[in-house]
């Protein structure tokens, strides 16, 4: 195809670009998949967020395997223009990725979706995007800009203001004397005050990632996806209440105050939610699992 090119002779050129992205499906992917390690490595290394750093890993892994499962499906009929933009950035991903310094760059968190969207236009062109909808969409999640989200979702949603009322509603059920005032909890065993980042917003859209991810792999209905998203977020938002509402208690004792704030203890909130978002899943699809299975 190269001599072809270097001669002038484009007669053919179309019936060797698809052989030649044929034989390079194997290294598409071993592409991909290297991007997919340095990516890792990268957020590993720089990010703080225990969460975000296993929901990376977690992306990720769906999002290899989707590919894989599907690979069958594929049709590689790529054309010389979406060849020359998928090197592109390629290219400019593996740059950005050399020289980023933090996982909060605008610019490196694009680079998830960039890459995906790089190796699928060289595999099968501009038609072809649509084949790989799932490894993309899981790709862009990765890809959104979370300050910026969290930010204009909280100029119209009050979220820390309804978690410190719910917070304060659990602790007065309790039996525990609460005085709230805004977004601060008062309480016999000492004050405080439920800022933006204990809102609940982290873990809510963490539970929505996990959702997409368990819909794109496992057989689930229409009726039960509209169930499960919903479910996600009160789950997310019961939760880190709860949690908030823990915090309240001992907001006296300052070893315990920090280890369920930001330490270890707050990954058991977590791992909490993330259980009994699985276990609902599990549960509402069993159906859907027999029904995929008849068929």
């Amino acid at each position: 195809m190269l001599d072809h090119i270097l001669r002038g002779n484009f007669s053919n050129l179309q019936d060797s670009l698809h052989k030649a992205t044929r034989k390079l499906e194997f290294w598409l992917l071993a592409i991909w998949t290297s991007f997919i390690a340095i990516n890792i490595t990268l957020v590993v290394r720089l990010g703080e967020n225990i969460d975000e750093i296993a929901i990376q890993i977690l992306t990720w892994a769906v999002a290899l395997l989707l590919a894989i499962r599907n690979r069958s499906n594929f049709k590689f009929e790529s054309t010389p223009s979406a060849i020359a933009i998928g090197t592109l950035l390629i290219i400019w991903v593996l740059l950005k990725s050399l020289l980023t310094r933090r996982t909060t760059d605008i610019l490196f968190i694009l680079t998830p979706v960039m890459a995906t969207v790089g190796v699928a236009l060289i595999g099968s062109g501009w038609k072809g995007l649509k084949q790989y909808w799932q490894p993309i969409l899981l790709a862009a999640t990765l890809g959104i800009p979370v300050a910026f989200l969290f930010a204009a979702i909280e100029k119209v949603i009050p979220v820390n203001v309804f978690t410190a009322q719910f917070a304060n509603s659990a602790l007065w059920y309790s039996g525990v004397k609460v005085v709230q005032n805004g977004i601060t909890i008062v309480s016999q065993f000492g004050a405080v005050e439920v800022a933006r980042g204990c809102a609940g917003l982290p873990p809510i859209l963490m539970l929505l990632r996990i959702t997409l991810m368990f819909v794109l792999v496992f057989p689930v209905s229409k009726v039960h996806m509209w169930i499960m998203f919903p479910a996600a977020i009160a789950i997310a938002f019961i939760v880190n209440s709860l949690r908030v509402a823990l915090l309240v208690i001992v907001s006296g004792q300052a070893d315990a105050f920090k280890y369920w704030h930001a330490g270890d203890g707050s990954q058991i909130f977590s791992v909490a939610a993330v259980a009994i978002l699985l276990g609902l899943c599990n549960y509402l699809t069993k159906d859907d699992e027999d029904e995929y299975e008849d068929v």
